[in-house]
């Protein structure tokens, strides 16, 4: 798989010419939850250890405690009970009996759990935080499906993959779009490759437990997505893919992820926040949560608390990238108007300036007083130069036809609203861009042309590699996590 560069945090501009203060790598850590998944104490925990018992206390020290206030001492609290496929969106089940005898006073308070693990989404936690989140999930949850493929006529019903997807079209033939992440039709092991889609078999989990066939209907590996069609309808509302200001992402905000699950037919979500990181995974435009999810939650939506959609989940190997809802939107306008996405002929790739080291960006400081928003060009294919004509690896991508840069994401739907325009009037469309160089302290115009690539190997420039989730033996494993799998496997 090839990997883009990882690039530590630094500082994040909220508008043109306004500075803001410097974070440092050490200060974002601090605030980023551990990304990789341990869930094997957990399990531990919720297998249930034996508590010893209490010692007997004197009639005196009893006394005491009631004066104090402090319950009844010693009492062993019911533990949660044992989950099998995640965190599922409902009230704990506990043994109401037994509730008489809880030690409230040394029941973990669900703050110092949500402060332990900022993607925790247990039913208990009813903080204002916690309650926005599941409003929001709830929001959009008859729109949430499970999708799982397998290969039809495999004498094995295990299916190949299983992950989440949104409804997010009605076409006039009485058919359903669900967008979801093309890992659910990709060959393992395969950055390229994909199952015909004429031997495959894809049911869709519909909120009302009813499973449905579906059909693949396009898919694009660059941006990593896929349109599964149904011909039902009923009670499936559309999710509207709007677009966030062009500054959104600069501050870190609470979000939450949403799966839904295809064996225990649940609701699931995880909570994080948006990180001012970089992804490993090879796509530009890619940003990063804290939320700690599994493979499920692939191709499901990411959520603000304020029932904003922000994107589309995916996994890498330590952290959970994200494509912007931005870019989603662009894809699925794409795929109604063209049954495609229309890749434009301008390769230019590069980082948000917010995302920059601290040593990259005193570089550019000593050129420009104050911290400017943009993208910094790390590459410009050879094969589209004739389309940016003047613009160099280490230029700063300020403005595009008046509008400030803030994001790679921000730049990407610009050029494909530009390629759509380009397609309908059968030409090359110009944007004008204004650009810094740090290299010299220049200021200047550069024109870009955004028209569709040629066909033919070129095209490969523009093909961004992913990695698709490991498969699992069973299907049970598609709730667990990678920690889960070895004892999933000793029982068998």
């Amino acid at each position: 798989m090839r990997r883009s560069p990882a690039s530590p945090v630094a500082s994040a501009v909220a508008e043109e010419g306004e500075e803001m203060p410097l974070t440092t790598a050490e200060e974002e850590e601090d605030m980023l939850p551990t990304l990789k998944r341990k869930r094997s104490a957990v399990a531990e925990d919720e297998e249930g250890e034996e508590m010893p018992p209490a010692e007997k206390k004197a009639p005196e020290e009893e006394e005491h405690d009631k004066d104090d206030g402090e319950g009844t001492g010693g009492t062993a609290v019911p533990t949660r009970p044992h989950q099998d496929h995640g965190d599922d969106l409902g009230l704990l089940r506990l043994d109401f009996d037994s509730l008489s005898d809880i030690s409230y006073s040394s029941y973990p308070s669900t703050a110092a759990a949500a402060a332990d693990n900022d993607s925790d989404d247990d039913p208990e936690d009813f903080t204002e935080e916690g309650l926005k989140a599941r409003d929001a999930v709830l929001s959009v949850s008859k729109s949430v499906v499970s999708l799982a493929a397998s290969i039809d006529g495999d004498p094995t019903p295990t299916p190949t993959f299983s992950c989440t997807g949104t409804v997010v079209h009605h076409d006039d033939d009485s058919a359903t779009w669900i967008m979801t992440s093309a890992a659910l039709i990709r060959k393992h092991g395969s950055d390229t490759e994909v199952h015909d889609a004429s031997i495959m078999k894809i049911e869709v989990l519909l909120h009302s437990k009813k499973v449905v066939n579906g059909r693949l209907l396009m898919y694009d590996l660059h941006y990593n997505i896929a349109i599964v069609s149904i011909e039902f309808k009923a009670g499936l509302p559309e999710v509207k893919l709007a677009d966030l200001p062009g500054s959104y992402f600069l501050t870190p905000s609470p979000v939450v992820a949403i799966a839904r699950n295809f064996e225990s037919q649940s609701l699931q979500m995880k909570r994080g926040k948006t990180f001012r990181g970089v992804s490993d995974l090879d796509c530009n435009e890619l940003m990063i949560s804290t939320c700690q999810i599994k493979q499920i939650f692939v191709g499901g939506l990411l959520m603000d608390l304020e029932k904003r959609i922000v994107g589309m989940n995916f996994m890498d190997e330590e952290t959970t990238p994200f494509l912007p809802i931005e870019v989603v939107g662009r894809c699925l306008t794409h795929f109604k108007i063209f049954r495609e996405i229309k890749q434009p002929w301008l390769g230019i790739r590069g980082r948000a300036l917010h995302l920059l080291e601290l040593a990259k960006l005193e570089e550019i400081f000593h050129e420009f007083p104050k911290p400017r928003s943009g993208i910094l060009v790390d590459m410009v294919p050879e094969a589209s130069c004739s389309n940016c004509v003047g613009v160099e690896v280490g230029d700063i991508l300020n403005q595009l036809d008046g509008v400030v840069l803030h994001s790679p994401g921000q730049l990407t739907a610009m050029l494909l609203d530009k390629m759509e325009l380009a397609m309908q009037m059968q030409k090359p469309v110009v944007l004008k861009a204004l650009i810094h160089r740090p290299r010299d302290g220049t200021t200047f115009d550069a024109d870009l042309k955004v028209g569709e690539r040629p066909p033919g190997e070129c095209g490969a420039l523009f093909k961004n590699r992913w990695t698709r989730p490991k498969p699992n033996l069973d299907f049970e494993l598609w709730s667990m996590e990678p920690s889960e799998w070895s004892k999933f496997m000793g029982k068998k």
